[in-house]
Formats: C-alpha cells, structure tokens, sequence
C-alpha cells in the first residue's frame, strides 16, 4: 500500500463517520442527541454532537486516559463524565462574587474596571458566567447575590421598579442559548438575606473598593433584590415558561424568617415561589453547618493553602492555620450540589455503577468491596490524570478567566459519584421487588446498606486523600444521561436475568434507567417516610446531594411553608427541592400545575416542564431514560 493510499482509507472512512453522525443527528435517530436538556436543535448543538461521536473512542481517549480507565468506562463499569471536553477542562467552579466586584472583568480582549452601579454589576456577574461555561463543563455559582448587590441598590437611589428591571435584565440574559451547543449556562446563586450572622460581618465592595460598612447594614435593600427576584421567578417569561436559570438556593438557618417579622412579605413570597415555580432550592442549616460553610469560602482566596492538620497534609501552599482548619472541616460534610461555595468546585467526576457492582456481589460485603475498591482505583487514575492537564490547560492560558479569578485548582475536590442506590441495594439484598412492595423492615435494611455502600466510597476517598495529597469527595450525581447509559449496559449485560426478574433495572416498559436518589421516585412512599429515610443516607455523603419532592398541584404556600418548616427542623436532609410540574400551552401561553396534555382555555398543546435532574426543562427536550423515570415518578398533593 502506498503512503497516498495509507492517508486516504482513514479519511474515507472518517468521511464516512461524519455523514452518518450528521445523519443520525437530523432524524434523531440517537438518543444522545438529547443527552444534555438544556441543549437545543441547531448547529452550534451538531457541532457539539460531532464533536462528540468523533472525540469518545477507544483509541483516541486511551490517548489521554489511562486505557484499563478507559475500558471500564465504555463497559459501564464506571461512567467518566462530560467527555469529550473533560480531557481538557475541569468540571465546576464556586466564583467569589466579592473578588468579581473587587477587580472588575478582565478578559484576553477587553478590560472592564470595576463595577460602580447596579445595573454594571449585574452585567459584569452574567458576562462572567458565560466567560466561565467556556473554561467548565458543568456547573457554576456565586454566593452572596442579594447582599453583595445590596449597596449599589443604596449609593444608586434606585426604586423598587429599577431594582425590577436590573434583575429581569440578568433573568432573560442567562436563558439566551449563547453558550457553545445552543445552550444557557448551568449557573447557581446562593441568597443570604440575613440568614448567616458570618456572612454578614464581611465589609462591602463598591467600585472595586472596600466599604468601612459591613454588609449587615444593607438588609433592607437586599431584601428589595430578593422581592424583585421572587416575583420576576413567579411571572417567568414572555410565554410564561418558567426560567431555568439561574437556580437561586435560600439558606434554611435557624435566623431565617419563617414568620416575616423581620422580612415582611418576602417569607410568603419565597413560598408562593415554590408553589407555582419550584423556584429555589433549599439548603438546610438544621442538618449541616452551612454558616461555616459559606463564610469560610467567601474568604478563600487565591493564596490558600497548606493544609497540615491531624498529620494530613496537601500539595498546597503556605496559608493561616485557623482558615485552614475551618476549610477542613467545611469539607467533612454534605452539601447542596450546585450551591457550590466560593473558590472551591470540583475537578471532574467518575462515577461508579452500584447496581451492577451490587449485583455481582451476590449479597457477599467481600466480594462487594472488592470489585468496588477495585473500580475505584481506575477512576482514581482518571481524577489524577485529569488533575494535571487542567493544571496544564491553566498554565498554557486554555482558561484565561480561571487564570485571574482563580488562579489554582487548590481547592477543587477529586469526585466519586454515585447513582443506583436504591437499585444497588435491591440487587444487595437480590429482591428486585424492594421498592414495589415497600416493607418497612426491608426499607429499613436497604437503608442501612446504602449507608453502609457510600461510607465505604468515603473511606477508601479519604484514603485517596491522604496518599495524593488533594482534596477528594463521595457526592450523589444528577445523573441526566449516566443513569440510562449505564442502565442500558447492564439490560444488554444480564439480558437473561433481567428477563427473570433476578435483578432490578427498573423501566417504564420503553427505556430503562438507575436513579439519581436514596428513595427511588417510582417508589410510593410518604413525603415524611422519604425525607427521614433520604436524611439518613444524605449526611454519608461528603460532596453534593439532593432530593427533589414532585407536586402534581400548586400547594397552598402557607401549608408548603409548614411542611418545608419540618423537613428542616425534623430530619437530616441536606439539599431538597419543591418542584411542581408546570403545564404550559404552545399556543395561548395558559399555564399551571398539573399533568396534562390539552390546554383547556384553546385546546393546544401543552408543554410540561419539570425538573430533569436539577434544573427545569420541558419533558420533550429529555433523553429516552429520563422521559421514562419521568413517567413513573410518584407526584404528590400537599394539603391545606
């Protein structure tokens, strides 16, 4: 064969690839044409699809990864997330606001001083975020948002009308599909109002400078912002679809005011929010110390780090002990999965298939433990990996945003997810029924051996810790595409067994999938039996949690404050959402909450939007494997 030949073979059948990709792609014949919701139809989405089908092969990963890695990945023994673009940038990032409005926006192209009113600081904080979801595949977060945006509401003189329309600004800029793939950013903020005394001792920025005033002296004009904010939530958009981002978290401490005495209308507000518009997650302080959480990342800075405590040392650089010793413990604990705190995220996440591990086990911790510590350490090898071509990308200048604001990935974790607990432990326990047939003694069982399945992920982690010298944690994954990928695997894998129901892979008969909770959704159960059984494994993890409650009606706002009242206060679930699904016409723009297909005002199609993993999108825009957990998902009616 000739040279000439030797190039043009791989090329023909290249070509060859590309035609049947852009084929698959047009007549969404694949179902990873909708593996991400929040991506639309269109080039910029091909592209991205292209990109992909090209990019995730053996030879070319192996290139990159470990290829053991590799192979237990398109196995489904573990799933690597975001590939392609995780070969070259990290996952998610916690942004300080603060060091935001300090110096300004600084880019390659363009430099902007820092910001001296409302409306400019604002704008700086959206452009940032999308500077950002270049540099990261997942997630992204600001706290602080209402009290750092507080003084310039106060040296600005602006109404409440003013104040309005800055955030709408903010609102409808975030959801425009501008970022690569036709798609929003994935961006969190964390609201403070006066939840966390901390917090609030931190002095003020405007114009780039540090105010004498601290921020606890401008609650008044940051309850202002979170009553624009709520009530923009509320009326979503022009076609009163609801926005998907940002995804705002409130603080649940023991300062928040669950009567208004001190925030007046904003309490009932908050809860008609969630009522209509699942609007905000909720961060419970009853069940972790987010106080500390927060106040000590917000003070992080890029100078952070030895860490030499209790014998425990990281590759870090010199730092005050005291802040150090806090940061530790901030990260012995659970926390809100897309509330990521300042200067800290996470590197990337490999995450382990449970039910099949589960499976395979055949009830027998050894042979479990085994198999489980022996897929760890293939992922380890990928978190390690990764960690030094992100160092790599942010010193050859592939993340110029990361470079100023950030600096380091310090103080970034190394992430085992998890997902198909509850499949996990039916498989443990070889009763692929558990979930059906609900006997409180056997939930109790499984509960117990979830607790006792993530405990074992956080202690061979902080074994990890201890040898890599870097932060790692255990954390329960979203899992929008990963719980039908792996899911798929394993049906094709045990086909047989599934068929004789010697397993659980559960199905709504079109497309199978695992579970990104503790308590499965299919399972009907008690929102109180869910929120005490959830608490209990969540407080095992030491990364990011979650547990959404699906509504099938607008609970009245005053018995859905009770109710979130209680779960704070009576059980140890961390991170928790309230998500009604909301029922939109394509033609008139009715809308409510409920299950429905006609809209009964003009008899037009109606578009249902729910949470998918973390975040509101219409069903329609889902892949396979969530349309069908969808369809089994237990939807509950809270009463008066």
């Amino acid at each position: 064969m000739t040279l000439q030949e030797k190039r043009t073979l791989p090329l023909s059948e290249r070509a060859a690839e590309i035609v049947s990709a852009e084929q698959d792609y047009l007549k969404k014949a694949s179902w990873d044409v909708f593996e991400n919701a929040n991506m639309n139809i269109s080039y910029s989405n091909f592209r991205n699809f292209l990109y992909d089908r090209l990019i995730k092969r053996s030879d070319i990963l192996s290139a990159y990864l470990p290829k053991e890695s590799v192979n237990d990945h398109l196995s489904g023994e573990f799933h690597i997330h975001k590939l392609p673009d995780s070969l070259f940038i990290p996952y998610c990032i916690g942004w300080s606001f603060r060091r935001i409005l300090k110096k300004g926006l600084i880019t390659p192209s363009i430099i902007s001083k820092p910001a001296k009113h409302l409306d400019t600081a604002i704008a700086h904080l959206t452009n940032f975020f999308f500077f950002g979801s270049q540099e990261y595949t997942g997630a992204q977060a600001a706290s602080g948002f209402d009290i750092f945006l507080a003084p310039f509401v106060r040296h600005d003189k602006l109404s409440y009308e003013d104040v309005k329309q800055a955030i709408q600004h903010m609102l409808f800029n975030l959801n425009y599909p501008a970022r690569a793939g036709f798609q929003s950013p994935f961006t969190n903020i964390t609201l403070v109002i006066d939840t966390s005394k901390q917090y609030l001792k931190e002095n003020a920025v405007l114009g780039g400078k540090t105010l004498p005033d601290t921020l606890e002296e401008y609650l008044d004009e940051a309850l202002m912002i979170n009553k624009a904010l709520f009530e923009l939530l509320i009326e979503g958009d022009a076609g009163h679809q609801p926005f998907t981002f940002p995804i705002p978290t409130l603080m649940l401490t023991r300062n928040f005011d669950w009567n208004g005495k001190r925030w007046g209308e904003l309490t009932d507000l908050i809860f008609e929010a969630l009522a209509k518009r699942g609007a905000a997650y909720l961060l419970n302080g009853y069940a972790s110390n987010v106080e500390v959480l927060y106040s000590m990342c917000c003070r992080l800075t890029v100078d952070t780090s030895k860490i030499n405590n209790n014998n425990f040392k990281l590759k870090l650089l010199p730092s005050e002990a005291d802040e150090v010793e806090e940061y530790l413990t901030k990260n012995r604990q659970a926390y809100g999965i897309w509330a990521l705190p300042d200067a800290t995220g996470s590197i990337g996440v490999v995450t382990i298939n449970m039910p099949r591990l589960a499976y395979l086990s055949k009830g027998e911790w050894d042979i479990f433990e085994e198999l489980l510590y022996s897929k760890m350490e293939n992922a380890r090898k990928v978190l390690l990996t990764w960690r030094k071509r992100y160092e790599t990308s942010l010193r050859y200048g592939l993340m110029p945003i990361s470079r100023v604001y950030l600096g380091h990935f310090r103080n970034h974790f190394n992430t085992f997810g998890i997902i198909g607990l509850p499949e996990a432990a039916a498989n443990f326990m070889r009763n692929p029924r558990l979930w059906i047939d609900m006997e409180h003694r056997e939930i109790n069982e499984a509960v117990t051996i979830m607790k006792k399945m993530v405990s074992m992920v956080r202690k061979k982690a902080e074994e990890y810790e201890k040898i890599d010298g870097y932060l790692y944690n255990v954390e329960e994954i979203p899992g929008e595409s990963t719980g039908y990928r792996l899911a798929k695997l394993d049906m094709e894998l045990f086909k047989d067994a599934w068929k004789k129901g010697e397993l659980l892979i559960p199905s709504d008969g079109v497309a199978p999938f695992y579970s990104n909770s503790i308590i499965p959704y299919y399972a009907d159960v008690s929102i109180a039996e869910r929120a005490r059984w959830e608490g209990e494994v969540q407080q095992e993890f030491t990364g990011g949690v979650m547990m959404h409650l699906f509504l099938q009606e607008s609970p009245d706002p005053q018995a859905l404050k009770k109710l979130v009242r209680r779960i704070a206060e009576n059980t140890n679930v961390v991170y928790f959402s309230i998500t009604p699904t909301i029922a939109v016409c394509r033609k008139c723009g009715w809308n409510s909450i409920g299950l429905m297909e006609k809209c009964p005002k003009c008899g037009g199609q109606v578009d249902l939007w729910s949470r998918i993993v973390g975040y509101y999108r219409p069903v329609k825009n889902w892949n396979i494997g969530k349309k069908a957990e969808f369809r089994l998902r237990v939807q509950y009616s809270i009463g008066g």
